[in-house]
């Protein structure tokens, strides 16, 4: 829904009406890029970037935002937005480390016991549906279906790696980002628990099977099957009349990795070594598609660095401007020439107090008093000398500045009591000869 005037009162108030109209805009473009966007509740993101840009800015930055554009408006959205994910990310933080305070739980490694795949397991497009994790006991503890249901979703994503073969406590000290040769697929799908699944209760998600991989997997399907590799949260404690490590929460997998069943057998360990010593032939492409994935990173990194030096920049410009508003709202009380005015302008706006990344009002108010008690004792000096170089007949080319002479001559009339009218006249005169 489009906003008007009459709608502001409801969501901000205290906003003069000035601000009120730029509250109405920036809702009304929030609200229309997110529905273009296709992002979800629309009108609550809207109102909130409103509030904050109506709230934060004073009357003198009303011109300066009528003239900003589409694309900067957008980018003071991302940025606040990004603001809140790190916000909320640091809160989800703090609640995890201090719901960890309170339960005495300890963290480990957890690797989950091998769940066997069914035959001819790849289907045509290269695909295979995988039961991640049986619930129940296992080696590293007891998964319970709540827990299954609860994490799967979290922590069995998309894009999750599947290696070949857990790794060796050599492999994970010396090379815990494992190596390119064992990387046998990926999960193409975020993970369900099916209490009715085909194979038993427990998560399934669907996985990419990668180069040689494929065949192999089918070749040794019968005797291969899938195991976690992650860390985990447990307690000591009871299930099924059994006791252990209960696990309360997978935190975080590393890799679903494809390993051999108990009992498989020498022979079939043979193959599964072999099917990874075939995978090394094919790393050269896989290589090249990586490098291109770090391209394309690179690209992604440069673009957001000069998002934030542009982010930077703007709000360089909104702190000068506001500055030279300041300076020029606290000039027009002082009763100076009005060129001494302007040139106290452009000098005293151009280096700005700064206080946590905004202007330090206090301070620089202080400051523009100092610049111009420093001014008109200045001018009151310069008077008295231009006084006698005029009164000299000083030519219309000498050194002293003609501008600079002026005021000298304004500023003697008005210590002797002229007003500012009388006495620009008479320095006119003055300077005439």
């Amino acid at each position: 829904m489009p906003w008007g005037i009459a709608d502001v009162e409801k969501h901000k108030k205290g906003l003069t009406d000035k601000q009120k109209e730029v509250w109405v805009k920036v809702a009304n473009g929030a609200l229309a890029r997110c529905k273009e966007k296709g992002q979800g509740d629309c009108e609550a993101r809207a109102i909130k970037q409103a509030d904050v840009v109506a709230g934060r800015m004073g009357e003198s930055f009303e011109e300066w935002y009528e003239e900003l554009d589409e694309d900067t408006l957008a980018l003071i959205e991302g940025h606040i937005h990004g603001l809140k994910s790190s916000l909320d990310k640091e809160r989800r933080a703090r609640k995890e480390a201090e719901r960890r305070l309170r339960f005495p739980i300890e963290e480990s490694d957890i690797m989950g016991d091998a769940v066997a795949l069914r035959e001819k397991a790849v289907a045509q497009d290269g695909t295979v549906l995988v039961k991640i994790i049986q619930p129940g006991w296992g080696t590293s503890g007891y998964y319970s279906d709540k827990v299954l249901e609860r994490d799967a979703p979290k922590v069995f994503t998309k894009g999750l790696q599947m290696y070949w073969d857990h790794p060796t406590q050599t492999e994970e000290r010396e090379r815990p980002e494992r190596s390119l040769r064992d990387l046998a697929g990926e999960l193409v799908e975020n993970a369900r628990y099916m209490p009715d699944g085909a194979w038993g209760p427990g998560p399934y998600a669907r996985a990419k099977v990668f180069g040689t991989f494929a065949n192999t997997i089918n070749e040794l399907a019968p005797h291969i099957g899938v195991s976690i590799n992650g860390r985990g949260l447990a307690e000591q404690g009871e299930a099924e009349g059994q006791e252990g490590p209960i696990i309360q929460e997978i935190s975080s997998v590393r890799s679903v990795d494809f390993v051999t069943v108990p009992g498989a057998g020498g022979k079939i360990l043979e193959l599964f070594e072999s099917a990874r010593s075939r995978q090394e032939q094919g790393d050269d492409d896989m290589t090249e598609k990586l490098e291109e994935a770090q391209k394309a990173i690179d690209q992604l990194t440069a673009e957001k660095a000069e998002a934030l030096t542009e982010i930077a920049r703007f709000k360089e410009t909104a702190v000068l401007a506001k500055a030279k508003d300041v300076v020029s709202e606290a000039l027009a009380k002082q009763d100076i020439p009005e060129m001494t005015k302007a040139r106290l302008v452009e000098s005293i706006a151009k280096n700005p107090p700064i206080k946590d990344g905004e202007l330090d009002e206090d301070a620089f108010k202080a400051a523009i008093e100092e610049a111009v008690k420093a001014e008109m004792a200045y001018l009151t000096e310069l008077a008295g000398a231009g006084a006698i170089r005029g009164m000299g007949g000083t030519p219309a080319d000498s050194e002293v500045d003609k501008d600079a002479l002026k005021e000298s001559w304004i500023a003697l009339y008005r210590n002797k009591g002229e007003t500012l009218e009388k006495a620009t006249i008479l320095a006119e005169r003055a300077m005439e000869g």
